[in-house]
């Protein structure tokens, strides 16, 4: 089984033409599935983008989404929309909400969001300010504090769901576990030109709760393999947290949506990886 692996597509940067040159792209790799790590297009155009990517490919389009992706709107709102787009849609697999898919008899694949929580680095003495924070209704407080506060309810909400998909994965004895995320949940999974981030940035790059989850229970459970595909940072990286856990880190660009990398489901997971 091959899947092609994209994220940080940012579609609503690009005309229709580039998009059909994506999807050309793709089909061309023989691929199986899709995996998409987030940031596909604005809240605007999202929905729109997602059924056309699925009409276009005629395969399964297992996804997460990401921070730009609810732009233009609420968390609450475009989870709806996306919910019942998923229902409707058989090719579109939201991860946040299907459950644990199987990709082969030892493989499976789980996933979520995971924003942002506002816990590595240096969360109240960090001077930077992201769209984020303008341009997403819950994020848009009065005070570092309160917006903080609810990035920490979110980490905590994506760490309850990995939470609750890992317990699956073990009652399935699955032995490989594939983690789609779009921000790194290790401060060594953030990537900025070929260096780890900063203090600075690292509250707005990474996410403490899913980290922590996941590296508890891969401590716990030593004949298990993950392997964690993600990116938000737009800087690529490879980072091996635990010798049965490792963070694939895609690079991005905007106005130039391509594949990230090709993974090879088997017996044995591969990847073969362009970082930009």
């Amino acid at each position: 089984m091959k899947i092609a692996w994209l994220t940080d597509l940012h579609l609503n940067f690009v005309c229709e033409t580039e998009v059909n040159k994506l999807c050309d792209v793709i089909l061309s790799t023989d691929s199986d599935a899709i995996l998409i790590t987030g940031d596909i297009a604005s809240a605007r155009q999202l929905c729109r983008q997602l059924e056309y990517l699925a009409t276009r490919l005629i395969m399964p389009i297992y996804f997460v989404l990401g921070n730009h992706d609810y732009y233009g709107s609420s968390i609450k709102q475009l989870n709806s929309d996306v919910g019942r787009l998923a229902k409707k849609n058989p090719y579109l697999v939201w991860l946040s909400r299907s459950g644990v898919i199987q990709l082969s008899p030892d493989t499976c694949l789980i996933g979520h969001e995971g924003l942002a929580d506002g816990r590595l680095g240096d969360p109240l003495g960090s001077t930077v300010v992201l769209n984020d924070y303008f341009h997403i209704e819950e994020l848009r407080q009065p005070t570092k504090e309160l917006r903080i506060n609810v990035q920490n309810k979110l980490g905590d909400a994506a760490a309850r769901s990995l939470r609750k998909q890992l317990k699956s994965v073990v009652a399935a004895g699955y032995r490989k576990i594939i983690v789609a995320l779009h921000v790194p949940p290790f401060p060594e999974a953030c990537w900025h030109l070929g260096q780890n981030t900063d203090d600075n940035f690292l509250p707005h790059f990474g996410c403490k709760a899913t980290g922590a989850v996941l590296k508890a229970f891969m401590l716990k459970h030593t004949d298990i393999d993950m392997s964690i595909y993600c990116s938000h940072t737009h800087s690529g990286g490879y980072a091996r947290v635990l010798p049965n856990l490792q963070v694939y880190t895609s690079g991005a660009e905007y106005r130039d949506p391509r594949i990230s990398g090709i993974i090879h489901i088997s017996f044995k997971i591969e990847s073969t990886l362009s970082f930009k």
